[in-house]
C-alpha cells in the first residue's frame, strides 16, 4: 500500500479511533470503518477491523472481573444480536457499495446529531426486558451491514443510566459476541480472505499504542472538549461518505 496522504490520514484515524475506544469503550468502528473505507472498499474495511475490535473488547470486558452480571442481564439482547449480525452481513454481501457508503454516512451523522441534540431518554426497568431483544436485533443488523452498531447500543445503555464502569464493561461484552458472530458471518460468505486476515493482524498491532493510551487517560481527559472535537471529525467523515456514494 503506497504511503501517500490518504494512507497517512487513515493511519492517524486508526490511532485516534483506538484511543477513543480505550477512553470511552466505543467509537472504534464509527471512526475507523468510514475512514478506512475512504482508502479501501467498505467490505474490506468491515472485515479487517474485526480482529482489532475483538482484542480491544476482550481487554475492556475482562478489566477488573469477569462480566458474569452483564451476561446474565443482557442475555436476550446478546442472543438476538447474533441473528441481526447474520441478516446485516447478508446485505453487506449483496448490496451495491454506494448503498453501503450512504448507509454508513447516515449512521455517522445520526450519531453526531443525537449528541448535538443531547438526547437524554431514560428507560424504566419494567421496559428493559421487552426492549433488550429489539435493540439486540437492530444493533446486530447495523453492525453486520455497516460495522457501526455503537450508536444504537450506546443510546440504549445510556438510557438505562448505567454507571461509567458498568457501561464500558457491558458494551464491551456485547461487542465481543457481536464481533465474533460477525467474524463467522463474513467467513461464511468468503469475505475473510487470507490477505485480509494478514492486514487485520497488522492493523491490530498498529492500533495497540492508541488503545493503551486511551486506557491510561480514561479518567483524566477533558471529556467535553474531546467529544466536541470527535463530533466535528465524525461529521466531516459522514458528509464525505454520503457525497462519495452519490457522485
Amino acid at each position: 500500500m503506497p504511503l501517500d496522504a490518504t494512507t497517512l490520514w487513515v493511519g492517524v484515524s486508526l490511532l485516534i479511533a483506538a484511543f477513543v475506544k480505550g477512553t470511552t469503550g466505543l467509537g472504534f468502528p464509527m471512526i475507523a470503518t468510514p475512514t478506512v473505507a475512504l482508502l479501501l472498499d467498505i467490505r474490506t474495511a468491515v472485515t479487517i477491523l474485526l480482529i482489532p475490535n475483538i482484542v480491544m473488547d476482550i481487554t475492556q470486558a475482562l478489566r477488573g472481573s469477569f462480566p458474569t452480571a452483564v451476561l446474565r442481564r443482557f442475555a436476550w439482547l446478546i442472543l438476538l444480536t447474533i441473528i441481526g449480525v447474520f441478516l446485516g452481513t447478508r446485505l453487506l454481501v449483496i448490496l451495491p457499495l454506494w448503498v453501503l457508503n450512504l448507509s454508513l454516512g447516515i449512521m455517522v451523522l445520526t450519531f453526531v446529531a443525537s449528541n448535538l441534540l443531547r438526547l437524554n431518554f431514560q428507560i424504566p426497568p419494567r421496559l428493559e426486558g421487552a426492549l433488550s431483544p429489539v435493540v439486540g436485533v437492530i444493533g446486530g443488523f447495523l453492525n453486520g451491514m455497516t460495522n457501526a452498531s455503537g450508536p444504537a447500543l450506546a443510546i440504549y445503555l445510556y438510557s438505562l443510566k448505567l454507571p461509567k464502569k458498568e457501561f464500558i464493561k457491558s458494551i464491551a461484552t456485547i461487542f465481543i459476541v457481536t464481533k465474533m458472530s460477525q467474524l463467522v458471518a463474513v467467513s461464511t460468505w468468503d469475505l475473510f480472505t487470507f490477505s485480509r486476515l494478514l492486514l487485520s493482524l497488522e492493523v491490530t498491532v498498529f492500533i495497540l499504542a492508541g488503545f493503551y493510551a486511551g486506557l491510561k487517560t480514561q479518567d483524566r481527559i477533558n471529556q467535553k472538549t474531546f467529544n466536541h472535537g470527535l463530533l466535528i471529525f465524525l461529521f466531516v467523515v459522514g458528509v464525505t461518505l454520503i457525497i462519495r456514494s452519490l457522485v
